[in-house]
């Protein structure tokens, strides 16, 4: 017999850790469907998903639409860029975001090829870029003008912002286009950006605007090079007030967070310099050098093909002063499977003033298929998430579920636990899992995984209705023993709306290892 220690983890709003090894208690190497941000001190399982795709025509017919760039109107209702039969620009909308089906307006239609990833409602009409020069916008409820404004030749665009200065600004490749009030659109009304350049993301910061910029001009070109955050006055023409070095990788994301730039940067996730580990990376900037908040390495080189930006695709939105985005990064147990790359709508912030920021997929989607695993766009009307997904052809949303549905695995890992020593060998002897009282479909699962194995072994599963703990000092399906370790990982998983308050084991300190380590010393001296 050893020595007996217990460990306990009863706060979670660290969030997603740098690495596995990292010695926070209030941080999980993985952390999915969760909310750690309502309150440090649960996990809370985030409802499921259901289909949307329904219209007064039937249940599926928003599908054909292929829907995506979801807007929350002034009017509260959900508008969303789709396209018809010939690829023009369709606006549908909800009119209660929260159920009933999708309005096909036959008076919303373009007459050009839709452009997706610029959508926007400003001045009683919502406005997007069509064909292949096009500023047009829908008088919404009334009709299309197709040609507000003509700009150059549009390659790529990102999305467009309400500027502080009272106009709408929209961008394509590396220019900048003006709409006044009195919708007269303006094009290239800042030249600073170079050419070889792209703007990827935009948003206002104090009086400011500042503008995301990447390198290359195509929309789907490996990542390479290093980005920039240009810092715009609104009134000069060719000079910015700053410049900032955003540093390596695709700069796709740019969010306010409490008065201080975010940016979420894909650093060579598909491309072969990486070494296979490239990563996706969030910085801050409130001046000076931006700082690295977070950085998850991938495990495993993403394929640089058609489906790559959908991987990462540059959808987000700024909410609660916290930026969430989209996308499917391979790490801690990824395999080459689609379907494993951690898919969903990720969120980087944190509950208050008094909470540090953290990193978390607050949102997964399992409902698509494994061959198509994407998510093309995201959207969101208070607490209701709209999502886009599988292959860009299905024309397939989703939206969070109006009823208080969980059936989605919602996923904490620990870091990896040692007891302060991986050199020891320990048995562990038990654990309990603490929740609130249990909802009656509730399911809540323990698993172990020791000294880096990649599979997890389930030691019990609690389902008692209104319990608030559970405790098991054997395998429960076997009765076999738990297992000698020097290095452990704990994983808990639920279905049904369980929410988890705690977590707790006991290891018994084995004295083998200190045995063997005098044994070895008295052979060395009497050599």
């Amino acid at each position: 017999m050893g020595r007996l220690i217990e460990e306990k983890i009863s706060r979670f709003d660290g969030g997603i850790s740098d690495d596995p090894r990292q010695p926070v208690s209030n941080a999980g190497s993985l952390i999915k469907h969760f909310d750690i941000f309502q309150n440090p001190f649960k996990l809370i399982p985030v409802r499921d998903t259901e289909a949307d795709t329904s219209t007064s025509v039937s249940s599926t017919d928003l599908e054909q639409y292929l829907v995506r760039d979801f807007i929350l109107a002034l009017s509260g209702r959900l508008y969303g860029l789709g396209e018809n039969a010939s690829g023009q620009p369709k606006v549908v909308f909800k009119a209660d975001p929260t159920t009933g089906n999708w309005t096909l307006p036959a008076t919303a239609e373009g007459n050009a090829a839709r452009i997706g990833g610029s959508f926007i409602e400003w001045v009683s009409s919502m406005w997007f870029f069509q064909g292949t020069t096009q500023v047009a916008r829908w008088a919404i409820d009334s009709t299309v003008t197709n040609t507000v404004g003509t700009v150059g030749t549009i390659t790529t665009v990102a999305q467009s912002i309400i500027g502080a200065d009272g106009n709408m600004y929209m961008f394509y490749n590396n220019k900048v286009v003006r709409v006044s009030s009195a919708n007269a659109v303006t094009d290239d009304v800042f030249s600073a950006i170079p050419t070889d350049m792209r703007i990827t993301a935009a948003a206002r910061w104090g009086s400011y605007l500042a503008i995301a910029v990447s390198h290359g001009t195509s929309a789907t070109a490996v990542p390479s090079g290093r980005s920039q955050v240009y810092i715009w006055d609104y009134v000069a023409t060719s000079t910015a007030v700053d410049v900032i070095d955003w540093g390596e990788g695709d700069l796709k994301v740019l969010g306010n967070i409490e008065g201080r730039l975010v940016g979420v940067s894909d650093k060579y996730l598909s491309n072969a310099i990486s070494l296979s580990q490239g990563s996706m990376v969030v910085k801050m900037w409130a001046g000076g050098t931006p700082q690295v908040m977070k950085e998850i390495v991938a495990n495993q080189l993403v394929t640089a093909d058609a489906a790559t930006a959908r991987r990462f695709p540059r959808s987000f939105l700024v909410k609660d002063n916290r930026l969430y985005w989209a996308a499917s990064v391979p790490f801690l147990f990824s395999t080459s499977t689609e379907s494993t790359y951690h898919l969903g709508i990720w969120c980087f912030g944190r509950k208050n003033a008094n909470s540090e920021f953290a990193l978390s997929i607050e949102v997964v989607e399992e409902a698509t298929a494994s061959a198509n695993y994407f998510i093309s766009s995201i959207g969101n009307a208070g607490n209701y998430w709209f999502i886009a997904h599988s292959a860009q052809s299905a024309g397939l949303v989703r939206k969070t579920n109006d009823s208080s549905s969980f059936t989605y695995t919602s996923e904490y890992i620990t870091q990896i636990r040692n007891a302060g020593d991986s050199s020891v060998t320990k048995t562990l002897k038990g654990v309990t899992i603490y929740t609130d009282p249990l909802p009656a479909a509730a399911v809540i699962t323990i698993q172990y995984a020791i000294n880096q194995e990649t599979t997890f072994t389930t030691i019990f599963t609690s389902t008692t209705d209104n319990s608030i703990s559970a405790s098991a000092i054997n395998i429960a399906s076997s009765g076999a023993r738990l297992p000698e370790y020097k290095e452990i990982l704990f994983r808990i998983t639920s279905t049904g709306g369980g929410e988890v308050t705690g977590l707790s084991w006991q290891s018994d300190l084995l004295q083998k290892d200190l045995f063997t380590r005098i044994f070895e010393y008295l052979i060395s001296f009497i050599r």
